[in-house]
């Protein structure tokens, strides 16, 4: 039955045609309510949020923000809802732990987030990223001593200086020391990723 239902789902979603892949959603939740094999919902869900991602693409290209930023708090709301029900599932997921935290964060539900990206630390594929977020949320808190330890903690722990992820974490480490009253600081992190990148944050830097 497995192999059956995953094949014809395989060629409903190949044209990445919406009602194609609806149909195929509702193969999967058809099959998860016969057999309660939590896979079929996964599936299911991951469908539908490729289609939420597949349609901000269009409503950004189109030049409406307006209906871009309806579309994206939509997508938010739904990938929130699947993640949180996925932890239920598979609570020492740590992968699954981060992505909830990271929307959460992407919500700004900081408060929430903050718990849920420190337990995400203890899988070292995320670990950084968990910190990015985590330094961010204590920011948008107003919480910069905490926000500043974070970041150059995991500036310390972060391999590749000025990579991306690098250079994020130097950006708000710098707005840190910046809204923190501590110019000097901020001056010599920003000089270092003018050095790495002219333009970087679209010259806000």
């Amino acid at each position: 039955k497995a192999a059956v239902v995953n094949e014809l789902v395989d060629l409903l979603c190949r044209r990445e045609r919406e009602q194609d892949e609806n149909q195929a959603i509702g193969l999967l939740v058809k099959a998860y309510q016969e057999t309660r094999e939590y896979r079929y919902k996964v599936r299911a869900d991951d469908i539908r949020m490729k289609q939420l991602n597949r349609q901000l693409r269009v409503k950004m290209e189109a030049g409406d923000p307006a209906e871009a930023k309806e579309q994206y708090k939509e997508k938010l709301r739904y990938e929130l809802k699947v993640f949180k029900d996925r932890l239920r599932h598979y609570p020492s997921d740590m992968r699954l732990r981060y992505e909830y935290g990271r929307r959460l964060f992407q919500a700004k539900h900081y408060d929430e987030a903050i718990p849920i990206l420190q337990e995400a630390r203890s899988d070292p594929k995320t670990r950084i990223f968990c910190s990015l977020y985590i330094g961010q949320c204590f920011y948008k808190k107003g919480y910069y001593d905490q926000a500043i330890e974070t970041f150059l903690e995991a500036i310390k722990g972060h391999e590749i200086s000025d990579d991306e992820l690098g250079r994020q974490l130097h950006y708000w480490l710098g707005r840190a020391y910046e809204e923190d009253g501590q110019p000097d600081n901020a001056l010599k992190i920003y000089g270092q990723l003018i050095q790495w990148d002219y333009n970087y944050g679209k010259g806000d830097v």
